[in-house]
């Protein structure tokens, strides 16, 4: 290897070195300045919403158990006695 190839070849590699370390100091210094985290405090809490999401989840699942659970028993009533077999 001739010794400016050997020159150049050192060289490149200590750029490709030199550009990650170049790399990770730019993302620490922007990342301190970019995600900065501002506290707000707490929030206050807000039942009326809790219950009324609640209430609402309520009247649609106990029906609909109902009826997906309770048909075969209502079916039992409704056709005991009267199906011949």
């Amino acid at each position: 290897m001739s010794p400016i190839t050997a020159q150049a070849a050192r060289l490149i590699s200590r750029q490709a070195l030199r550009a990650p370390v170049w790399q990770q100091a730019f993302r620490r210094s922007a990342s301190s300045q970019l995600a900065k985290q501002y506290s707000t405090g707490t929030a206050p809490a807000d039942w009326g919403r809790i219950i009324r999401t609640r209430a609402q989840t309520l009247l649609i699942y106990f029906p609909g158990m109902f009826m997906a659970l309770g048909w075969p028993y209502l079916a039992y009533l409704l056709l005991d006695g009267h199906v011949a077999l």
